[in-house]
């Protein structure tokens, strides 16, 4: 079985990429802006203006799966123009790519739970109302609606992943690389919120691991699936924890503002992930003290 990874040198990318790499019976090829001389099977891409169809000329995968793209909030607010290029249209030459060059092809499309906003209802359910508060979860959105678009009127097979916040090894943006960061120089740490506010924490091998059920699955047509363990964390007990680890005896302090475009509360409804057999294999505390292993061992 032939996989392309978009993507495959960054953060959830990467860790797809060794997975399926090191895996029997699956031969994996890697697409990216970062060049790489000692893999044969990897595409350089330009990041906005690829030509996927030179790369889906050349190969007949039978699965693609989508990495790439900008992932900050803030940024999305300082530079919508290039967060909509990196999340929007560079999707648009992959679907044509498909479409035109090897439509049997599936594609696993990583999509951000940014695109519900603030929950009218707890658990997230996928039927969810979308309603993003920033750039980067509108972009999401659209992406998600080009790929509905593309399979409604060209039949291609797209499965979104509205992946929640995602963590592990690699990570270099959000909470905890901010909190790290600031536990180099800093006695007293402080983050914007009150620390009451809730995320769905889920580590990148489980994120990985999902991917694995689909491909294995190996459905046709379209979906759209919460990417989370429904366990929820407040921002305070997520950040303890990480300091508790990295080693940090500073204090710890809320602005009592939120961030702009940042949601109050995230509790997912992953049932649709557990109906295909998904069961968590890194929890919340575990994963944080191997992620602070692998920041340590950076220093």
């Amino acid at each position: 079985m032939k996989i392309l990874v978009i993507g495959s040198k960054g953060f959830i990318g990467s860790a797809c990429y060794s997975y399926f790499k090191n895996q029997p019976g699956y031969e994996v090829y890697g697409a990216d802006v970062v060049v790489e001389y000692d893999d044969p099977n990897y595409f350089l891409i330009d990041a906005i203006n690829a030509d996927f169809k030179k790369v889906f000329h050349k190969q007949q995968f039978n699965w693609c799966i989508n990495c790439a793209g900008a992932a900050s909030v803030p940024e999305s607010f300082n530079n919508p123009e290039r967060d909509y290029l990196l999340n929007v249209y560079h999707l648009v030459s992959i679907l044509n790519a498909i479409k035109e060059g090897n439509a049997n092809c599936r594609l696993i499309q990583l999509s951000s739970a940014a695109v519900y906003g603030n929950p009218q209802m707890l658990p997230i359910t996928e039927s969810h109302t979308l309603n993003p508060l920033s750039p980067y979860g509108v972009h999401k959105k659209q992406a998600e609606e080009l790929c509905q678009l593309y399979h409604t009127h060209f039949s291609l097979n797209v499965h979104i992943f509205r992946v929640f916040s995602a963590y592990g090894a690699g990570l270099k943006k959000q909470l905890f690389w901010d909190l790290y960061k600031k536990s180099q120089t800093q006695t007293n740490i402080t983050l914007f919120g009150t620390g009451n506010e809730t995320r769905e924490f889920i580590h990148v091998t489980d994120i990985v691991n999902a991917m694995n059920l689909f491909i294995n699955a190996d459905r046709p047509g379209f979906s759209i699936t919460n990417i989370a363990n429904n366990n929820t964390i407040t921002i305070t007990t997520a950040a303890k924890t990480f300091l508790k680890y990295i080693g940090f005896s500073g204090g710890l302090s809320f602005t009592g503002t939120n961030r702009v475009g940042d949601p109050l509360y995230w509790q997912a409804d992953n049932s649709r992930l557990i109906s295909l057999g998904y069961q968590q294999k890194v929890n919340f505390e575990d994963g944080i003290n191997t992620y602070c292993k692998w920041l340590k061992g950076k220093e």
